[in-house]
C-alpha cells in the first residue's frame, strides 16, 4: 500500500466526501487529490478578428460624449465637463454629476440603468466559445457556439456573448486571461478566504471510474508562491464547516479528465466588497488532472444575470470609465442575452449561461479540528 500526495509522492490530507473517510478498511482502496483555486475568471476567446467583426466597443469617453448628446447636452456643455476627464481626486471632476444621471437627468443610471434608452452593446457574433451543452440541444440550441478545444457543438455562454467585445474583457491570445477580470479576482484573492476542489475516487484516479468533486470554501486565504502570481502549492488548507459554503458533485474520471455527469446546483461565496456570490443553477465541470499536480479546467451553469449586472455596476463610473463598460448598454445586453430559468409568471429568463476558467494547484485539505483523510493507493 502507497500513501500519495498531490504530487503523489508523500504522505497527504484530502477532504474525502460521501465515503466513510475516517473508516481505514475503506481508505486503502481509496483516492483523493485537493487543489486550491490559484485563478478564476471568465472564460474568453478572443482572437482579435472574427469574434467582434464590428470592432469592439468605445471607451468611455467616447460613449460619454454620444449618450451625453442623446440626453439633450449640447457640445460645449459636454465638452468643457470632459476637458479635464478623467480629472484628478480633490479637483472638480464636472463630468461625474452628468454620467450618473445620464439618462433622465436626475436618477443614478447604475442603480436605474432603464432610465436612459438602450446604447446597444456591441456583442461577440464569432463561431467559439468555451462552455458546456448546458440546454442539451447540441447544435439546435439558438445562439450557441462551438468548443474551441473539444469542438462540442451547442455550448452555452450568453455571458461570453455579452462582455467579449469590451476591451478590459478580452484575453489575447487564446486562451489568455481577460484583463479586467483578472485584476478583479488577483484583488480579491487577497481579502476572502481561499476555494478549495477535492476530487475522490473509491478506487484510484490513475484509472476511469466514478468520483465525487467537492468545492468549499476554506477559513483561510491562499498563501502566494515566491512570484506573487500564483498559489502557493502543498499548503495546508481547512473547510469552512458552514454547510452554505460546501458543494458536491458526481463525475467522472476518463484519462485524467474529471466531468460531471448531473446538473447540480453550486453556490460559491466570495467577498461582496470584491466579487458577489457565483450561484450557479444545472452547473458543470470539466477539471484536467495534470501530471505536475495542478489542476485546469472550467465550471459553467446558469447565472442569475441581475447578480452579474450589480458586479459589474457596483462602483458606477468608478469602474465604468478606466474598463470602458457603459454600464446600461451591459444591463440591457445581459437582459436581452439571457436564456436560463425563466420566470413562471412573466417568462423572462432570469438567469444568463456563463462558463469560467479554472487554474488550481496541489494543496492539503483537512476538515475543521485538523481531522481530515489520508490518501492511500494500492500497490500495483
Amino acid at each position: 500500500m502507497t500513501v500519495t500526495t498531490s504530487h503523489g509522492t508523500a504522505l497527504a490530507y484530502g477532504l474525502v466526501i460521501g465515503v466513510a473517510a475516517c473508516c481505514w478498511g475503506k481508505a486503502a482502496s481509496a483516492e483523493s487529490r485537493s487543489f486550491v483555486v490559484s485563478y478564476f475568471y471568465e472564460a474568453s476567446w478572443s482572437d482579435g478578428k472574427t469574434d467582434c467583426p464590428d470592432g469592439t466597443n468605445p471607451s468611455a469617453i467616447d460613449f460619454y460624449r454620444v449618450e451625453l448628446a442623446r440626453a439633450g447636452h449640447s457640445h460645449e456643455e459636454i465638452e468643457n465637463a470632459l476637458k479635464d476627464f478623467p480629472g484628478e481626486a480633490g479637483v472638480p471632476q464636472p463630468w461625474i454629476p452628468l454620467v450618473m444621471t445620464r439618462g433622465n437627468g436626475k436618477d443614478n443610471v447604475y442603480i436605474h440603468p432603464t432610465t436612459m434608452p438602450d446604447p446597444g452593446l456591441k456583442v461577440v457574433q464569432g463561431k467559439y466559445a468555451y462552455g458546456f451543452n448546458l440546454d442539451g440541444k447540441g447544435a439546435a440550441s439558438p445562439n450557441s457556439f462551438e468548443e474551441p478545444d473539444t469542438h462540442e457543438l451547442g455550448v452555452n455562454n450568453q455571458l461570453y456573448r455579452v462582455v467579449g467585445c469590451i476591451r478590459s474583457y478580452r484575453g489575447l491570445p487564446p486562451p489568455g486571461r481577460p484583463i479586467l477580470p483578472e485584476i478583479h479576482w488577483d484583488v480579491a484573492r487577497n481579502v476572502m478566504p481561499a476555494w478549495l476542489i477535492t476530487v475522490s475516487s473509491a478506487g484510484t484516479l490513475a484509472k476511469d471510474g466514478d468520483v465525487t468533486i467537492a468545492i468549499d470554501r476554506a477559513t483561510d486565504r491562499i498563501t502566494r508562491d515566491a512570484s506573487g502570481t500564483a498559489a502557493q502549492a502543498d499548503m495546508t488548507y481547512q473547510t469552512d464547516p458552514d454547510p452554505r459554503f460546501h458543494n458536491l458533485l458526481k463525475g467522472r474520471i476518463q484519462n485524467g479528465i474529471v466531468t460531471t455527469t448531473e446538473p447540480a446546483h453550486v453556490r460559491i461565496v466570495a467577498d461582496p466588497a470584491v466579487m458577489p456570490v457565483l450561484d450557479f443553477s444545472d452547473a458543470r465541470l470539466r477539471l484536467e488532472l495534470k501530471p505536475d499536480g495542478t489542476a485546469r479546467g472550467m465550471i459553467g451553469g446558469y447565472q442569475p444575470w441581475r447578480m452579474i449586472y450589480y458586479d459589474m455596476s457596483k462602483s458606477g463610473y468608478v469602474t465604468e470609465y478606466p474598463s470602458s463598460i457603459d454600464s446600461p448598454a451591459v444591463y440591457y445586453a445581459l437582459r436581452r442575452n439571457a436564456d436560463g430559468d425563466p420566470d413562471p409568471r412573466t417568462g423572462e429568463n432570469r438567469g444568463i449561461s456563463s462558463t469560467y476558467k479554472i487554474e488550481a494547484v496541489p494543496a492539503f485539505v483537512v476538515s475543521p479540528g485538523g481531522a481530515g483523510a489520508t490518501r492511500v493507493a494500492a500497490d500495483k
